[in-house]
């Protein structure tokens, strides 16, 4: 439908998407974590003991007076090189547990996001409460907006089309031949509490970029509105 087009839930989508690929991430490094803690419980105690074998090599090399064996020395360069790789694979694993804890951290930022749909802070200016929408002209692209906004909550065809380009306006006559839009229109809004405007993004002297926040909603969405000449016009959700 018309409304769900240029108002689509874009951002939720996106969060949702944020979640799903940390909770995978938080998956798989648990399942590594559940794959190493058994093998560094035994590295560990290899580690101990090579530690404590070392301490004894090393012992007999400061109190001999000649210099050891060479299968000795031998052994005690092995046993130093154990060591140093049972103590590299132990701060792997305390590596994989800060990951962990990060990981869990950021699942947890974004489900209190999404849970707690705080609006973006914008000035007060472009702030549009839904009681105080009203047709106001097309002079220019936030008059537009909020144009086409009150047109669609209140169920206006004529306004809606009026709000537009031409050629999606065209486009839109067709889809809206069933009559349908004084009825459905409204439903699509119904959430809305207002809107707010949260960028401005200039293309040239007579094309912009804006995006806008619906609050109540919690979608957020990229519109390119047109100076066709006779005022600014919607064409479109950006994309689109």
């Amino acid at each position: 439908m018309t409304g769900r087009r240029l108002f689509s839930g874009a951002v939720v989508i996106v969060a949702l998407a944020v979640i799903a690929v940390l909770w995978g991430m938080q998956v798989e490094a648990h399942r590594r974590l559940r794959e190493e803690s058994a093998s560094t419980r035994e590295l560990l105690v290899r580690l101990n003991t090579l530690e404590v074998e070392n301490f004894r090599l090393s012992n007999i090399v400061v109190r001999a007076e000649t210099p050891l064996a060479e299968a000795q020395m031998a052994e005690l360069d092995k046993l130093r090189r154990e060591v140093q790789s049972l103590r590299r694979k132990t701060n792997d694993l305390r590596n994989l547990q800060v990951e962990l804890r990060r990981l869990h951290a950021e699942l947890l930022t974004a489900r209190n996001s999404i849970a707690s749909n705080a609006p973006p802070e914008v000035p007060d200016e472009d702030v549009y409460p839904r009681d105080s929408w009203k047709f106001t002209g097309y002079d220019t692209p936030e008059a537009a907006l909020e144009s086409v906004t009150w047109a669609i909550s209140e169920g206006d065809q004529d306004t809606y089309l009026a709000s537009l380009t031409p050629e999606l306006r065209d486009e839109m006559q067709a889809e809206l031949a069933d009559g349908s839009f004084a009825d459905v229109a409204p439903l699509e809004m119904s959430n809305a509490t207002g809107f707010r405007i949260v960028d401005r993004e200039p293309l040239s002297d007579h094309e912009m970029i804006i995006t806008i926040y619906m609050d109540g909603d919690g979608s957020q969405v990229p519109l390119t509105l047109v100076n066709t000449g006779d005022g600014w016009r919607v064409a479109g959700e950006d994309g689109d």
